[in-house]
């Protein structure tokens, strides 16, 4: 109480306090601490990085309620997310943080945030014809928001390399499976080995194709040497089967 009333007279007569007195006067005045929304957005990101780690590369929250810092107790306080239904959706969510003072329950606060998510997706370094084949060196990856969890996107180069385009595909589009499809291995005037088999016989010829074609995809193909049509299984490049 001495202490207490010796700084308020200081201050009340003008005189300067020390140092250690004004750490202790501060110390004093800080004795309540404020939770900010800048704070719980931080908690926020924290737990749907963990819970998202596997295909979101970043997230961003906004905490726009409550919009105030809350005050805490003087104490030792921590919060945490309270665990949510799993959503897919970005844009205005709904939380809750719970707040423990000493390590016992305080309060749970219900936020509305903002979320932002974002992806690295594969994309091209040149532009890519239809029907091209996609190779290692024309990949790259671009950062992309997305609006849902189970995003279109492609974000793994695996799944691209060795297919080809679908469509034109320009520098720098992040590509999705709908764009991409199985490479053409015979194209259209190819001259192609013809095998039919049956049991453990096997007679061959040669032919040209008269369309392209994927494997396991069935094109028409003319013998060489008939001139006769047939349809025949694309087995892999310059190689057709039929059946007999």
């Amino acid at each position: 109480m001495k202490r207490v009333s010796a700084l308020l007279a200081c201050a009340l007569i003008g005189i300067v306090v020390g140092a250690d007195d004004r750490a202790w006067a501060e110390t004093l005045a800080g004795a309540k601490r404020t939770l900010t929304p800048e704070a719980i957005g931080k908690a926020i990101e924290l737990y749907l990085e963990k819970e998202w780690a596997s295909v979101i590369k970043d997230v961003q929250v906004t905490v726009l309620d409550p919009a105030e810092p809350i005050t805490l107790p003087a104490s030792t306080a921590d919060w945490r997310v309270v665990p949510v239904r799993p959503e897919e959706r970005m844009g205005r969510r709904h939380f809750q943080v719970a707040v423990t003072v000493n390590g016992k329950p305080w309060k749970t606060i219900d936020v509305a945030a903002d979320v932002v998510a974002m992806v690295d997706a594969i994309a091209l370094n040149r532009f890519v014809k239809p029907d091209e084949i996609i190779e290692e060196a024309d990949l790259k990856t671009v950062r992309v928001r997305v609006f849902q969890l189970n995003h279109a996107y492609l974000v793994d180069a695996g799944q691209v390399i060795g297919r080809s385009a679908a469509r034109p595909l320009p520098m720098d589009t992040p590509i999705r499976a709908a764009f991409l499809k199985a490479p053409l291995v015979i194209k259209k005037g190819e001259r192609v080995l013809i095998e039919a088999r049956r049991g453990g016989l096997a007679v061959h010829a040669y032919g040209v194709t008269k369309s392209s074609g994927q494997v396991g995809q069935t094109i028409t193909v003319a013998n060489s040497d008939s001139g006769k049509e047939l349809r025949a299984k694309v087995v892999a490049p310059g190689l057709v089967q039929v059946e007999f």
